[in-house]
Parts: C-alpha cells; structure tokens; sequence
C-alpha cells in the first residue's frame, strides 16, 4: 500500500514537473513548448515550435533547433509560420489542421510536422490555460 501511494506521488510530481516544461506564463502571455508534447516527425527529425498566446490570440510561433534541411526549413520560417501572427486561438486552430502546407513551403514533410506542433500547442493551452 505504501509503495502504491509512493509511485502515485513520484508519477504526479513528474507530470507536474513535465507540465512546467509544456507551458509558462509570463506576465499576460502563455508560451506554449512542444519539445516534449508533439513528436511528429518532419522530413529528418521533429520540429518543435513555441506558441504565445495573449489574450486569446496567437502572437507569434517561433520554431525552436531541429534538424530539418535548412533550406527548406527557411521557407517554414519565411512562409508558414507568419499565417499565424495575431490572430485568435480559433483561427489559429482551423489554420493547423490545413493540409495545403506545400502551397506556402513546399516543404511538405516539414511542414506538415510543424501544423502538428502548432495544433498541439493550441490543444494543450485550451485544456490548461
């Protein structure tokens, strides 16, 4: 019995602690880290993102170190990723779960990975906000 609630407490502390490293809070801002929560591969490796959030809008997407090919990784950054500046949690939402990532990378494996990403991002901040 005492091992039982032991183990329950080590699992919650971890989870606890891994949720910490999922979402922080500065000031009026949510910034949401896919490192750990999404692990869909792009074309080589995953592709994490950071999402902020403020006041129910999506301010920016940062991409975070991958091991995707530069080049077209640079179309993501260049292309994709501006789609989702300032605009509402909603939007943002239906924009992720958009397939047509080639028509603004042609990155496809790629992007497809960071749509992925983003959408878990925005998951995991409406379950948790």
């Amino acid at each position: 019995m005492k091992r039982t609630i032991l183990s329950l407490f080590v699992m919650t502390m971890a989870l606890t602690a891994m949720a910490d490293d999922v979402m922080q809070k500065k000031g009026d801002t949510y910034i949401v880290n896919t490192t750990t929560l999404c692990h869909k591969k792009g074309y080589k490796s995953t592709t994490p993102v950071e999402v902020h959030i403020q006041n129910g809008k999506v301010i920016k997407v940062v991409a975070l170190p991958n091991k995707e090919s530069k080049g077209y990784f640079k179309m993501i950054l260049q292309r994709l990723l501006p789609l989702y500046n300032d605009i509402k949690v909603g939007k943002a939402e239906k924009l992720s779960t958009q397939q047509q990532v080639d028509a603004y990378t042609g990155a496809t494996f790629s992007g497809n990975a960071v749509q992925a990403n983003i959408k878990a991002a925005l998951d995991y901040y409406k379950a948790h906000k």
